[in-house]
Formats: structure tokens, C-alpha cells, sequence
């Protein structure tokens, strides 16, 4: 009996253990979803939940070749803004501009405010051509922020100034640097890119371009995030990786060669559409996400003059920022950790 009575003790004792130890699992790997003063929040904070869900995709497609190889290599007119090299723990913003699009950047540093950037570490840098103009050089003067580069402006030399970007930041003694996360692209991924063939369309890739009948994993060029340590293998296999004029590819994929990453997807976040009546219903279907719109590709081009992409944009800030949106987020917050 005696020894009948320690076994029950023993396996109480092993059981209230076990409870233990799921229990404080549980509360770390599936913390409640919210509490429901959150839920009722009067003020609403306006922001979305801190984690999301975001699908990984791994580089895939044919290997990635060393030609064909860039002509020359792009290198900064004097007169214009330098890079400024203290970019430890800050996030850098390259946008590559044509050099006519005054209006554009004005707009882009509406957005980029520099209380916004002062608040959250970033420094925001233009890359445009080399044409001349007495607009740009009193724009360098005004704002600083634009960095001029040797190479005519044409859809298919924005690589070069890609290239120049890319050797530039991982010259930088102090280069950017994620604190939480490396080796990662985040992006609006396409996983399995088609090679168009058809010599009249924009993007023609001719067999002595690309010889592969798929470009594989990359990122749409609308916008990505690279992580700072991934700077300097990007810049040593320029001298190794194939040249291509999609800039979007030759960063995202072919620079990346065979360094391992992870892919983000940030496909919740963007609109992407290809004609008027699709970005209508896109702009309709926001109402209804979960998560935040912060990208949208403008297609084409054409149809949107600048006060109707402010409007659009207004829009989208307004649903944004809506409480029942962010509110419904919430109540469906899912742990991406």
C-alpha cells in the first residue's frame, strides 16, 4: 500500500509538471490574441498588429550565369549630394528617379517627411541621370538629397544605377545594419518569372539578354528591402553575376547569386494592378484587408497624373487608419513568431 500511495504522489507530481511546462509553452508560443480592453480602445492607435504573417519563399530558377557583363560602371558627378556613410542601425531609401521627375520627388518627400525620418532613423537619397538642367542643380542645392550619376536616362540603364547605389553603400565603413534579422529580401515576390519573347513589348528580353525560357525568384521593382549584410555580397558578385537591364532582377536575384536567403512576401501590402477598371476593384477590396496598403504600382502610367495619385493615395490613408480595420486585425492577430 505503501509503495501504491508514492506511486500516485510520483505520478501526480509528474503530471502537475507536464501541465506546467505546456501551459508555459502555450503562453509563449500562443499568447492570447488580444485583451478585450484592446478590442474596445476608444482611441484606436492606429496601427496595425507588430507581427505579421508573411509568406518565405527560397531562391529558386536555372543558375545564374556571368554573362553577359556591364558595359562600364557607373561612378557620381561631383557636383551632387555624396552618400553620407554613418548608416549604422539606420534605414537608408534609394529611389532611383528619372531626372525630369520634379513633381514625382516633391511628392516622395511629401511622404518621406523628415520629422518621419528623423523618427524612425532613415535618410532618404534620389539617384538620377546625367543629363543637364538648371531644375536639378537648384534641387541638389535646395534639398541635398539627390545623387547624379553618369549614365543617360533610359528605362535601360536604371541597373547602372543600381550598380552604383549597391558598391557605393557596401564601401561604407559604418553600412546599414538590421538589429533583429539578416540575410532577407522583402518584397512583392514572383516566384516563377516569365521571359517575355515578344519583341514589341517593354520587356523584350532577347536570347543573347537571357537565355533561360524563366528568370526564377526575384522581387518586383516596385519596392524591396534588402537587410544591411547583404550589401557586400551584392557587390562582390557584380563582378561575377550576369548583367541584365531589369535592375529588379539583376539586385534581387542575380546578385544574390547562390548566398542563401529568405524571401518575405509582402504581397498583402501592395496593389499591383494592370489597368483602370482592376486597380477600381483593388481600391474597393482594401476595405476589406486586414493589414495595411502601403505600395501600389501605377498601371498604366499614363492614365494617372499626379493629382489623381495624391487622391488615390488619400484614400488609401483614410482606410489605413480606419479603426474597425485595424480593430478586425487585431481580433484576428496571429503570432508570426
Amino acid at each position: 500500500m505503501r509503495m501504491i500511495g508514492r506511486l500516485i504522489i510520483f505520478l501526480l507530481v509528474l503530471i502537475s509538471s507536464v501541465c506546467f511546462v505546456v501551459l508555459t509553452i502555450s503562453s509563449v508560443l500562443f499568447p492570447s490574441i488580444i485583451k478585450e480592453d484592446e478590442i474596445n480602445d476608444e482611441h484606436c492607435l492606429n496601427m496595425p498588429p507588430h507581427h505579421y504573417i508573411h509568406p518565405v519563399f527560397l531562391a529558386s530558377g536555372p543558375p545564374i550565369q556571368s554573362e553577359p557583363r556591364p558595359v562600364y560602371e557607373p561612378r557620381r558627378i561631383p557636383s551632387s549630394a555624396r552618400l553620407d556613410c554613418n548608416l549604422q542601425n539606420k534605414t537608408l531609401i534609394i529611389v532611383n528617379s528619372h531626372i525630369n521627375h520634379t513633381a514625382f520627388r516633391k511628392m516622395q518627400r511629401d511622404m518621406f517627411r523628415p520629422e518621419w525620418l528623423d523618427e524612425n532613423n532613415a535618410v532618404l537619397y534620389f539617384i538620377v541621370g546625367s543629363e543637364q538642367s538648371t531644375d536639378i542643380e537648384n534641387e541638389m542645392k535646395q534639398h541635398g538629397d539627390i545623387i547624379q550619376v553618369d549614365t543617360t536616362e533610359h528605362y535601360h540603364n536604371i541597373t547602372y544605377k543600381a550598380i552604383f547605389w549597391v558598391k557605393e553603400i557596401a564601401n561604407c565603413e559604418h553600412g546599414p545594419k538590421y538589429r533583429t534579422i539578416d540575410d532577407f529580401i522583402a518584397c512583392r515576390v514572383i516566384s516563377s518569372g516569365p521571359v517575355v519573347r515578344n519583341d514589341s513589348s517593354k520587356w523584350y528580353l532577347s536570347k543573347d539578354e537571357y537565355k533561360f525560357n524563366t528568370l526564377g525568384t526575384y522581387c518586383q521593382g516596385m519596392v524591396y528591402f534588402v537587410s544591411g549584410n547583404l550589401l557586400p555580397v551584392l557587390n562582390r558578385n557584380i563582378e561575377t553575376s550576369q548583367f541584365l537591364w531589369m535592375d529588379d532582377w539583376y539586385v534581387t536575384r542575380s546578385l544574390v547569386g547562390d548566398y542563401k536567403i529568405s524571401y518575405y512576401s509582402l504581397e498583402q501590402h501592395s496593389l499591383s494592378p494592370n489597368t483602370v477598371l482592376e486597380l477600381k476593384a483593388s481600391l474597393h477590396g482594401i476595405r476589406h484587408r486586414k493589414w495595411r496598403t502601403i505600395f501600389v504600382h501605377f498601371r498604366p502610367p499614363q492614365k494617372y497624373p499626379m493629382y489623381r495619385r495624391k487622391r488615390i493615395f488619400a484614400n488609401i490613408t483614410d482606410v489605413n487608419n480606419s479603426c474597425d480595420i485595424l480593430k478586425q486585425a487585431r481580433m484576428n492577430f496571429v503570432p508570426a513568431y
